[in-house]
């Protein structure tokens, strides 16, 4: 007869140790997944954009005044080849000398930008304003920057650039006094000159 041992009794299996090998199973296999996987999040394409001169800004009627002397500007020329080729620009002034004198002047350009950020420093270099600040850009999206300076007869201007891949602009508001904060003035104005295509 076969010398047979009784079998020792079986040590039951842990559960918090099958949970717990299960549980770095499936956490590795996940990250794995995840890591090796994971879609870039979509960066949204603003519309094709193009650019208008609308009769008036913030009440202000278009104005054919020359503009007040020892202004710096980024003008025209100098803004297209910010945007080679440009498919549209504007350049226009706004203003109205009673009963408190403003001038709103703007230019803008669209067609491919190939560096915003290069751009918009660019933009507001002419009107010397020590420390521009990032504002809110609006709808279109881009970066924007406003700043506080003086002309060379002592008047305020706060300058406001924006810049995307396809649009680039700045707004100059002047006055003779000090101004109030004109970021939301700003929005108003891209919004205006600025359409979507189509």
């Amino acid at each position: 007869m076969p010398n047979s041992r009784p079998a020792g009794p079986r040590r039951p299996l842990s559960l918090a140790g099958v949970l717990s090998a299960v549980a770095a199973t499936v956490l590795a296999a996940g990250c794995a997944a995840v890591d090796g996987e994971r879609p870039a999040a979509p960066v949204p394409t603003p519309p094709a954009r193009t650019l208008r001169t609308p009769d008036t800004l913030l009440t202000l009627p278009r104005s054919g005044a020359p503009l007040p002397a020892g202004l710096p500007r980024f003008r025209l020329n100098e803004l297209t080849r910010e945007a080679a080729p440009a498919t549209s620009t504007v350049e226009a002034t706004y203003g109205r000398s009673r009963p408190t004198a403003e001038t709103i002047v703007v230019s803008a350009v669209s067609g491919t930008v190939a560096d915003p950020q290069a751009t918009l420093a660019r933009l507001l270099k002419p009107y010397r304003i020590p420390k521009p600040r990032t504002v809110e850009f609006g709808r279109f999206g881009g970066e924007a920057r406003c700043g506080r300076g003086r002309t060379a007869d002592q008047g305020h201007l706060t300058a406001c650039a924006w810049a995307d891949p396809e649009v680039a602009g700045v707004v100059v508001f002047l006055t003779a006094t000090r101004q109030p904060d004109r970021k939301e003035d700003f929005l108003t104005i891209r919004d205006e000159v600025e359409r979507p295509t189509g």
